[in-house]
Formats: C-alpha cells, sequence, structure tokens
C-alpha cells in the first residue's frame, strides 16, 4: 500500500495558484506536482470556513447544523457519527499522523479521532484552553488576549510551516507501516507574514500596513475597499502563498518516493469582492469555496480535469489511489456547497457546474436566487444573475435544502424524546 501525504491550505484560492492560470508565479511546487499528477481545475469546498469544510472533507457528508460551528460539539457529533478518513485508513492497517496548528480542525473540536498521532500545539496549559474557551463564547476581550499570546509566542496562525515540517518527516520516516500524514499550513491565512527573504510583491512596510487593513475589515461588510488597498491586500496574500508553496517541494524532496502527494484548500478568500475582505461572514463565491487540487507523486497518471469535484469526495479519493482505482468518476456535472450564516441568520446554498453558478439564499426575508455565467470568469460578478439556470441544477439546490430539512427535524424529534426520557427517569428517582 502506497503512503499518502494530505497537504491542507488554509483560505487558499484556485484562482491564485498558476496551474488554475494565474500570471504570477506563486505556487511552483504545486504547479510541478499539477504537471506530472492530476490536477483539478473546478474542486469546490464544501463550506467556507475551516471548521465545517474539513468536517465535509474528513467524513465526505456535509456538515449540517444551525447553530454556531465555534461550538466544538458540532463537528465532534459530525466526525463521530460519519467517521473519518483516518479512523478508515487504521482500519487498513496504516500508521496515521497529523500535524495541524489550526484551532478549528484540531482535537478540540474532535480532528484526532483515528490518528495515531496528532499534534496540533494547542493548550500547552490549562490557563490558555481557558481564554480559548471563553473566546469562542465571543468575548472580544479574550479574543483580543489569545491573539496577543498567538502573536508573542508564535502559535496558530503566526505558526509557520518550517517550525514543524521537521516533525512530520521525522514522523514519516520512523513509520514501518504505510502511513496517512496530514498537514495543515497556516500560512496563507490571515496575518500574512511572509519571512523577509521570501517576500516577491512586498516589502516590510507593506506587510504590516496590509495586515493592519486587513484587521480593520475583518468583520465588515458592504464596505468600499480601495483599488489601492485590494491590490496591497493581495501582494501580501501572493507572498504567503508562495512562501506556504514551499512545503510541498519540502516534502517531495525528504520523503520516500512510494508518497501520494494530495494538495488542497479548506476554502477560499474574499479579496474585496462584493465589499468584504476573508472569510468571517459565510459565503459560497467562488472567490470563498473554488480551491485547489492537485494530486501528484507516486501515480500513473497525468491530466487535466475541469469537472466540477466536491471535496467531500476526497475519502473515496484516497481509497481509489491506494487501490489503483480510477478518479474519473469522482468527477461530476455538478457538485453542491451548503453553510448556514448565523450572523445574518441565512441558509445558503449553491451548485456548481464547469461554467456556471446558480446560488439560493433563504431568510426571514424570503428567498434570492441567481445564476451566474463562469466561462470567462474567476468569480461571480457583482450585478444580479445573467442567465436561467436549467432546471436539474435547481433540483439539486432544493432537494439539498430538503434533505437538511429533515435532518434537522430528526434531530429535533430525538432531542425532544431524550429529554423526556431524562425528565421522567429523574422524576421516578
Amino acid at each position: 500500500m502506497k503512503n499518502v501525504v494530505l497537504l491542507t491550505f488554509d483560505s487558499l484560492r484556485a484562482d491564485h495558484c498558476g496551474y488554475c492560470g494565474y500570471q504570477r508565479n506563486t505556487t511552483p511546487n504545486m504547479d510541478k506536482l499539477a504537471e506530472d499528477g492530476i490536477a483539478f481545475t473546478n474542486a469546490i469546498s464544501p463550506a467556507s470556513r475551516t471548521n465545517p469544510s474539513m468536517a465535509g472533507i474528513f467524513t465526505g457528508e456535509p456538515l449540517v447544523t444551525r447553530e454556531s460551528v465555534a461550538d466544538p460539539e458540532q463537528s465532534k457529533y459530525h466526525l463521530e457519527r460519519h467517521g473519518t478518513i483516518a479512523e478508515s485508513l487504521s482500519e487498513m492497517g496504516y500508521a496515521t499522523g497529523a500535524f495541524c496548528p489550526n484551532a478549528y480542525s484540531s482535537r478540540y473540536y474532535g480532528f484526532d479521532r483515528g490518528f495515531g498521532t496528532f499534534e496540533d500545539f494547542l493548550f500547552s496549559s490549562e490557563r490558555y484552553q481557558s481564554i480559548f474557551d471563553k473566546h469562542i463564547s465571543d468575548s472580544n476581550v479574550y479574543t483580543t488576549l489569545r491573539n496577543l499570546r498567538n502573536l508573542i509566542q508564535k502559535e496558530e496562525a503566526f505558526r509557520t510551516w518550517d517550525t514543524y515540517v521537521d516533525d512530520m518527516v521525522e514522523w514519516a520516516n520512523n513509520q514501518h507501516d504505510p502511513y496517512f500524514l496530514w498537514g495543515f499550513s497556516l500560512d496563507t491565512h490571515y496575518p500574512y507574514i511572509t519571512p523577509r527573504q521570501f517576500r516577491n510583491w512586498s516589502n516590510a512596510w507593506k506587510t504590516y500596513y496590509y495586515n493592519w487593513r486587513c484587521y480593520q475589515l475583518l468583520d465588515k461588510y458592504d464596505v468600499e475597499i480601495s483599488d489601492r488597498d485590494i491590490q496591497g491586500i493581495t501582494d501580501i496574500y501572493d507572498d504567503s502563498i508562495r512562501y506556504a508553496d514551499k512545503l510541498i517541494g519540502e516534502l517531495r524532496e525528504r520523503l520516500n518516493e512510494d508518497t501520494v502527494f494530495i494538495v488542497c484548500a479548506d476554502h477560499g478568500e474574499a479579496l474585496g469582492e462584493r465589499g468584504f475582505y476573508g472569510h468571517f461572514y459565510p459565503s459560497l463565491y467562488e472567490e470563498n469555496i473554488h480551491v485547489p487540487l492537485v494530486i501528484g507523486g507516486d501515480i500513473n497518471a497525468d491530466r487535466i480535469e475541469d469537472s466540477p469535484i466536491s471535496l467531500t469526495e476526497l475519502p473515496e479519493v484516497i481509497n481509489c489511489l491506494i487501490h489503483g482505482n480510477d478518479l474519473k468518476d469522482l468527477t461530476q456535472n455538478s457538485v453542491v456547497s451548503t453553510t448556514f450564516d448565523g450572523r445574518r441568520e441565512r441558509n445558503l446554498v449553491s451548485v456548481r457546474t464547469r461554467d456556471s453558478k446558480y446560488h439560493v439564499s433563504i431568510s426571514k426575508a424570503g428567498v434570492k436566487e441567481g445564476t451566474y455565467d463562469l466561462t470567462e470568469r474567476k468569480v461571480e460578478p457583482e450585478s444580479t444573475s445573467e442567465i436561467e439556470s436549467t432546471q436539474e441544477v435547481k433540483y439539486l439546490a432544493w432537494r439539498r435544502i430538503n434533505h437538511e430539512k429533515e435532518i434537522l427535524n430528526i434531530r429535533n424529534i430525538a432531542s425532544t424524546e431524550l429529554n423526556s426520557s431524562e425528565d421522567s427517569a429523574v422524576e421516578g428517582i
């Protein structure tokens, strides 16, 4: 059985990767992997934030909730209910290891299921765990304390891949069984602080000034962002991508040749489109869910796949790679993404085809629909929808919406019956 390395980059847009046509040389190592392997140009993440997206990617099933995804019980329940990639591979005899500094895909949220080794660099003290608990309860004071602590100690979003790549290599080279290694890079996540010697499009002043501008914009929407600010933010973002891309080259050089590499992102990043920056507000527009997916290394394949594929297919992708099966059946004519925007009380669903995108937004104000032509565009235009969607696409979206309603209704009924049983048991004591 082949070794499998999964590399996930946070907040990495497909249209800022070279193999997807970006004009800047941001991803030379990813592009090399794509040349010699399988490059998916229309890969779509299941959601626009780390926790629900990775929960969907690791299980093959989208996370369905109308609660805050900051609540760890949401992903813990989902991962336990559906099982994870690591659990399946462990049962097949794989050694499993993970190195993930992202708090929202850490053991705190249940992502250690199935891993023999899971290093998330978190909770070195009970005091910090207490700070994090208060941070996710929307305490601005404790969020500030968390960010200051991470800045000083270079943890979470401030931890760069070079601080743990040696640990990844040492773990992999010490395994006697075939292994599954998951590495998560936050280098492409705000703040974009690229080491000085690796900056191509920015400098020290740009790095600090435009990260400060990002901080000002993080929780804003429908705001005017100047072209100059968008370009400055793009420059520091692209430098972070080029630096993160070096992780791919480093691991390919230092790990065994009989290793399959899978490179993807958890979601994308808005850079001024539609009046907001980042992924603070859930969104299913292309800038937030169109992501890279490249498979290379020890595989006998050399092609570009432009049909859509959802990252929820990743468990099956890995299964096919291990058993030597073709991946062609995993691409689709259309793929569905879904998320709940608790900040604005909206249920969002989108259906992506090769050349178009259908959006549905459901809120107390009603239903909004729109279909956009992506034939010659990387993202949807900011104007109203331009084309009519097919009945098949609409059917897929509304089938998903109704399916989620059924799931939530069943959970509510089960929860009510459980509470009723517990109350009866207490009364009988």
